[in-house]
């Protein structure tokens, strides 16, 4: 595929995530649509890195009733995690808390269908590994910026309102950097949660709160999934600082 043909892919996959977004009503504005990409080269006599293999995926598969996705593997959520033209904004934290469970207990026994996408994702001229690094600290970073939100919380000296609306721009910006690397299933999710403090929002500091240590669990359990198949082991052996 031609640097051309990869840019307008990236364009069609970016602007369907940001559509998606819009047709549930999220303002998307003027999100961020453009990345940067460094190129980075191998010394000489050094080989390049390989991506930890996944584990066949199982051949059997369960669906657990009121749940749209498996629970016995990652491999075969259809649609991504959510039927997202005939599910309702939840209509009380419970609700958004369950819909957060639900995603955790899936993404916590095998590799998720997210994973997999990011495996197969390359970019020219960079290749597979920066995108699975990018993603990795896309992730890190929205797990800090909501444990920010959740000690703001937890001190009450913030009016719950407010805290709303920074937990729903907080996840609407994850949910645009995440579209660049395929991570379809959590950005539906941090969509879901986008709708909930736009539409619905908690009602206390505790009850928002409560929402973002169960946020917390369903996003570090996906990048520690990103990190486990970056080989930290051997990036010395075989990378090394651009001069």
């Amino acid at each position: 595929m031609t640097p051309a043909a990869t840019a307008d892919l990236e364009a069609v996959i970016r602007d369907a995530v940001l559509q998606a977004l819009a047709a549930r009503g999220l303002p998307v504005g003027d999100a961020e649509r453009h990345g940067k990409h460094h190129e980075n080269g191998l010394a000489a006599g050094r080989h390049p890195l390989a991506l930890v293999e996944a584990e066949a995926p199982p051949h059997v598969h369960g669906r657990q009733s009121g749940s749209e996705y498996c629970t016995q593997c990652g491999g075969c959520m259809e649609p991504a995690v959510y039927e997202t033209a005939s599910r309702a904004t939840p209509s009380s934290t419970a609700e958004m808390i369950d819909r957060l469970d639900r995603f955790t207990e899936l993404v916590w026994r095998a590799e998720p269908q997210d994973i997999t996408r990011l495996r197969q994702l390359t970019r020219p001229p960079m290749g597979r590994m920066p995108g699975v690094f990018y993603a990795n600290f896309n992730l890190f970073w929205l797990g800090e910026n909501l444990q920010t939100l959740r000690d703001k919380a937890r001190a009450g000296t913030v009016p719950v309102e407010h805290l709303n609306e920074m937990l729903a721009a907080a996840c609407l910006r994850s949910a645009v950097r995440l579209s660049k690397w395929k991570l379809l299933d959590v950005i539906f999710l941090l969509s879901d949660v986008v709708g909930f403090a736009q539409r619905t929002g908690c009602a206390t500091q505790d009850e928002l709160r409560e929402l973002i240590e169960h946020l917390l669990l369903a996003v570090d359990r996906v990048q520690t999934w990103v990190d486990r198949i970056i080989p930290w082991h051997r990036l010395d052996a075989v990378l090394e600082p651009v001069p």
